[in-house]
């Protein structure tokens, strides 16, 4: 599946901490588009991703997701939604 990042989202994964290699060499064959980046991911891939974002979605004591951690909040929902998820 192709799945376009923003640069933000981008750059919040590839500095997250415990980034699998997987991971890291998805990133480094991404793509450039006017959006951002757009990343070519398996389903394994994708799952990782997922995966990695969903641990560092974090919320306040109401349940809110915190503002810090939105960018990983919208990736999660991007993989989740994607048609070829």
């Amino acid at each position: 599946m192709d799945l376009t990042v923003t640069r933000q989202q981008y750059d919040a994964v590839r500095n997250a901490k415990h980034l699998p290699d997987v991971l890291k060499n998805v990133l480094d064959k991404a793509g450039r588009s006017a959006n951002g980046h757009v990343l070519h991911l398996t389903y394994e891939e994708a799952t990782a991703l997922n995966e990695l974002a969903a641990w560092n979605v974090h919320t306040d004591a109401d349940g809110n997701v915190t503002p810090e951690s939105q960018l990983f909040d919208d990736l999660v929902r991007a993989i989740l939604t994607h048609p070829e998820y």
